[in-house]
């Protein structure tokens, strides 16, 4: 039978190295940032597009019926205010005004226009500004220059 051994240390093996086991740190960070969305400035309101449709017109562009009275003020004030901001003469502001369009058929809806809210106020703001010798030049300009009175008038005695 074999002499009993006393039991011994591990040998290192030759070539191999102890492994030492060393915790890993695992550190989180947090998700980058999103960038910023890039916002537009708001766009100014289309007072062309609110006129367009506030009224009724004809084939010749002549407004036939006011639909939608508030509507129909807001787009004009803001017309009056776009027009008083103007750097140029007194020719170019009516000659803006000229292009929007107020030809009336008839003023039956002059009464109700009148008691829309801050109308008569830019109309009355706008008058002084406008040049009557342009009036004299085209049709269109000429009936700015007849509806802001009348619509004045109507204000006045309501």
């Amino acid at each position: 039978m074999a002499p009993p051994t006393a039991p011994t240390a591990p040998r290192k093996m030759a070539g191999t190295q102890a492994m030492r086991v060393v915790p890993q740190v695992v550190i989180r960070m947090p998700p980058p940032p999103k960038p910023a969305s890039v916002q537009k400035p708001p766009s100014p309101p289309d007072f062309y597009g609110m006129l367009k449709h506030a009224v009724k017109r004809d084939s010749n562009q002549v407004i036939l019926v006011v639909l939608q009275h508030p509507l129909f003020a807001q787009a004009i004030i803001g017309l009056c205010n776009t027009a008083k901001a103007f750097p140029g003469t007194p020719v170019d502001c009516t000659c803006f005004l000229g292009t929007t369009g107020w030809r009336f058929a008839n003023q039956a809806n002059f009464p109700v226009l009148a008691d829309q809210k801050g109308l008569f106020v830019a109309l009355s703001a706008i008058l002084p500004l406008l040049d009557r010798g342009a009036a004299d030049d085209s049709l269109k300009v000429r009936a700015v220059m007849t509806t802001t009175p009348a619509i004045e008038v109507i204000y006045q005695l309501g």
